[in-house]
């Protein structure tokens, strides 16, 4: 089998901004102009610096002469410490930049990006994106003439699972009528303690508290993270108490699930073959490419009255406001939105969906590998998908939620006392973010 593409939301900064500027990877050997514009476009996926230079910035070069781009790239957590160096210093780094939403809040309250809507309104037909991804750009105040990354791309949080476990229990795959009753119903079939040590040698589910899976379920579940304005968290309020309750049970009642799920790389169990399904994030199929699994993906189950909802995350590029050249900025990233090879997305994205509706509509995107269910995730994305994003979001997410969902899941701490102490400091946090 071969090495795990780790999924790049899992890396996150804590490498000093010296080391960031030193690993910087700048360019591939390309000489620059003696004249003209030189662009540089910075990101994190060096893996796939040839697709990016030869099948984009290419024949975008051919097509605006006098205009040389050059991509830089650096490890993900790099990217992030870099870039938030550039903002302390003040200092020019790039004229357009890709981030994750949870970053791109970061950057946006810094005031770090240009306001792209004057570049949009003439330049691009909003009804030929998904448009309600702008949400998580344009910044706390949500102004409509406001738009501080274009998301590219998206992902959506979808229940994965494993045709041949599913086949040897002799169970129907998971489709689209499954509540959450019946995904611990499967899930107790499919755990398998085979050499009877009380410890399952096969999982029906891996689930990881951290990332998009738990909202996935709190939500459908009809509880919620944070206040609708985002600006407290609502963990201790009862309906959220329930769907925390119902997680927990996964893990400690129902045992379906293995709560020593790596924190690193949640895939570990699934791509393992030990575990029969996953209910994580859509761009995880990148993981599964060039794997033997036979497998697909379908909705995430239904919680109680039909309510079905998949947490949304998305990547967009970012233009600085110090850059010298963001009219040419402007119109390198639009041609990246309308002229990537539509089956080259999903590499170019790293698993994640485009925005551009052409492009999902296209049999080149729909029958792209690895191949599932891709028409199943655009009607996900336009009747169930919701964002969540606040400023300071790595902060009280990785050192005040996760901490108390792991507590959680192992039994070691009652729910409602995770739930209390969690609410604490993640109000705690939020308040000096928004006051900023």
């Amino acid at each position: 089998m071969p090495p795990l593409r780790t999924a790049f939301s899992l890396l996150r900064p804590g490498v000093a901004a010296l080391l960031a500027l030193g690993l910087l990877s700048c360019g591939g050997g390309k000489k620059k102009p003696d004249s003209g514009i030189t662009l540089t476009l910075y990101h994190w996926m060096e893996a796939d610096r040839s697709l990016w230079e030869k099948e984009i910035i290419g024949p975008f070069e051919e097509a605006h002469p006098g205009v040389h781009v050059v991509l830089q790239t650096s490890p993900y957590p790099l990217y992030v410490t870099k870039s938030l160096t550039s903002i302390a210093s003040g200092s020019q780094f790039a004229d357009l930049m890709f981030a994750e939403d949870w970053f791109g809040q970061e950057l946006i309250q810094k005031q770090y990006a240009l306001n792209l809507m004057p570049y949009v309104r003439r330049d691009i037909t909003v009804s030929d994106f998904s448009s309600e991804t702008f949400t998580e750009w344009r910044g706390v105040a949500q102004r409509e003439d406001e738009l501080y990354g274009f998301p590219a791309c998206l992902g959506l949080t979808v229940l994965f699972y494993n045709k041949d476990m599913f086949d040897r229990a002799r169970l129907p795959y998971p489709d689209t009528t499954w509540t959450y009753d019946d995904l611990v119903r499967v899930g107790k079939q499919l755990t398998v303690d085979t050499n009877r040590d009380g410890v399952p040698d096969q999982w029906g589910l891996s689930f990881d508290v951290h990332y998009t899976g738990l909202e996935t379920v709190t939500y459908s579940l009809g509880g919620r993270t944070l206040t609708d304005d985002s600006r407290r968290a609502a963990l201790t309020e009862p309906a959220t108490l329930h769907a925390l309750h119902f997680i927990q049970d996964l893990f400690v009642k129902e045992k379906i699930a293995s709560n020593t799920t790596s924190f690193v790389n949640p895939w570990e169990a699934f791509v393992g073959r030990r575990a029969a399904m996953i209910l994580i994030g859509s761009h995880g199929a990148i993981n599964l490419e060039g794997t033997s699994i036979r497998w697909d993906l379908t909705f995430p189950p239904k919680g109680p009255g039909g309510k079905r909802l998949s947490r949304r995350f998305t990547m967009a590029f970012m233009i600085p406001r110090n850059s010298p050249h963001p009219d040419e900025a402007w119109e390198l990233l639009h041609w990246i939105l309308v002229k990537s090879p539509a089956e080259r997305l999903t590499t170019q994205y790293l698993g994640m969906m485009p925005t551009y509706r052409p492009s999902t509509q296209s049999p080149a995107w729909l029958n792209a590998e690895p191949v599932h269910n891709r028409h199943l995730l655009v009607e996900l994305e336009q009747e169930h998908a919701f964002p969540l994003f606040t400023p300071a979001w790595q902060e009280w997410r990785d050192n005040n939620l996760t901490p108390e969902m792991l507590q959680m899941i192992q039994g070691s701490k009652r729910v409602e006392e995770c739930a209390s102490d969690a609410e604490r400091r993640i109000n705690a946090v939020l308040a000096r973010a928004y006051e900023k």
